[in-house]
């Protein structure tokens, strides 16, 4: 008989309750089997484990007050019946249950208000422009050194500081005063400098951010969204006394701003300046019709993140998981990690209790790709399906995750969510 899913864990309960009553009933008329005088098994009580591990309790069946014997059998069979009954439902409706139920009216309410948080739109078509070290117009750098390889360098070259290093100058074209996302890419390389300085012009003057470029080479890593003024801006680079790699800068007009100060950026880098290289196997929409190529050594964190980043500006919402949809938080995850191998739950709560991935606790390991939970609701555990949080590490401090701030899947800063929990990484295939 085919039984609704909701029902199996009641009918497979039900059945074991129906075992021992079946049982005790057999041990009072005696019609469950075995020679008279012999010990009868009574399932999970009792001191002994029968041959299948069943524990057995002696059950006399001669001599004086055999009848009362029986009945004081049935109704403890009985009542084991029950409580067997209710942890089995238990247990198995917990072990069926793969998403969490609705959210509740309170918190859909805090979904509301996205108009009166953000303070702005992103256009559909962004302005961007990008200069690299091969844009003799537009880039200067004094004291650098050209390199014509260089893994995950963009267009195929870069420069590398010298010990008399200058700063470096990528020049923009800023067609109008707006806030804009502005991105960088550097090779990969253990020996890159740790304490680079970039320089971007902002409305209030320069702002200078720290770039550690021994990490998160060869992708285009989120520097952060500044408004800038409508004119020819520079964007500069100084080593900070080490190997600093000058490779590429991009700006593109599509940053949101909240009320509270944060920002977020809704467009896929990608869309605007992609190598050859970057075309991922497991991101479909990179690649040309005709190819069927993949990336020796298997994927990485940084394919994680082109494919989390094709779900940018996708609506948040707590529809059924689909892609291009709308996507809260674990329904993002669980969409891009498909892609490399594993089924998760639509949960950031069953995300981080599920048994695959290994968990971490110290934010100085994250990397590229790794899965980040925080305990939004402040409560001190990760157990409210809806109101704590998961994301995808995006390198230097970002997240691309589904934001019921911003309303829409972005990248941002992961400083500006509290009760960060941990992390997990996944082997990936």
């Amino acid at each position: 008989m085919n039984i609704p899913a909701f029902l199996r864990p009641v009918s497979r309960a039900s059945k074991g309750a129906f075992v021992s009553l079946r049982v005790a009933a057999g041990t009072l008329f005696g019609a469950s089997g075995g020679a008279e005088g012999e010990a009868r098994p009574i399932p999970d009580v009792g001191t002994g484990a029968g041959p299948e591990g069943t524990a057995k309790a002696a059950v006399p069946t001669a001599g004086g007050g055999r009848t009362a014997l029986r009945a004081a059998s049935i109704l403890s069979a009985a009542f084991l019946a029950v409580g067997v009954a209710g942890s089995v439902s238990l247990v198995d409706a917990s072990e069926a249950r793969s998403e969490p139920g609705k959210p509740s009216p309170g918190h859909l309410r805090e979904l509301e208000g996205v108009e009166e948080r953000v303070l702005n739109g992103s256009p559909k078509n962004p302005y961007h422009q990008v200069v690299d070290n091969s844009n003799a117009r537009n880039f200067e750098a004094k004291g650098y050194r050209s390199k014509q390889a260089g893994e995950g360098a963009f267009g195929g070259g870069y420069a590398v500081a010298t010990e008399n290093a200058g700063p470096v100058s990528f020049e923009f074209e800023v067609p109008e005063t707006r806030h804009y996302s502005v991105w960088a890419r550097w090779p990969s390389g253990g020996q890159n400098a740790e304490a680079a300085r970039m320089g971007v012009p902002s409305a209030g003057g320069t702002e200078w951010e720290e770039l550690d470029q021994s990490r998160d080479g060869g992708m285009w890593v989120r520097i952060g969204a500044y408004e800038m003024k409508k004119g020819r801006r520079d964007i500069r680079l100084e080593s900070g006394g080490g190997r600093a790699v000058a490779d590429a800068v991009m700006i593109v007009g599509d940053a949101l701003v909240g009320r509270d100060g944060r920002t977020a950026s809704v467009a896929d880098p990608y869309d605007f300046a992609a190598d050859e290289e970057d075309r991922s196997p497991y991101d479909s929409a990179s690649l040309p019709k005709s190819s069927t190529t993949t990336r020796a050594g298997g994927p990485t964190g940084a394919d994680v993140l082109r494919v989390a980043k094709r779900h940018l500006g996708t609506r948040y919402g707590h529809n059924s998981c689909r892609n291009g949809v709308r996507e809260d938080c674990s329904c993002h995850t669980r969409l891009v990690f498909k892609k490399f191998g594993h089924g998760f739950p639509d949960s950031p709560v069953y995300q981080w209790n599920m048994d695959r991935g290994y968990k971490f606790y110290g934010k100085s390991l994250l990397r590229a790709g790794d899965v980040v939970f925080h305990d939004l609701s402040g409560d001190g555990r990760l157990d409210d399906h809806y109101a704590d949080h998961v994301s995808i590490w995006a390198g230097r401090g970002n997240i691309v995750h589904a934001s019921s701030y911003f309303g829409k899947v972005v990248v941002s800063e992961e400083k500006y969510l509290g009760g960060y929990w941990g992390a997990k990484r996944f082997g990936l295939r």
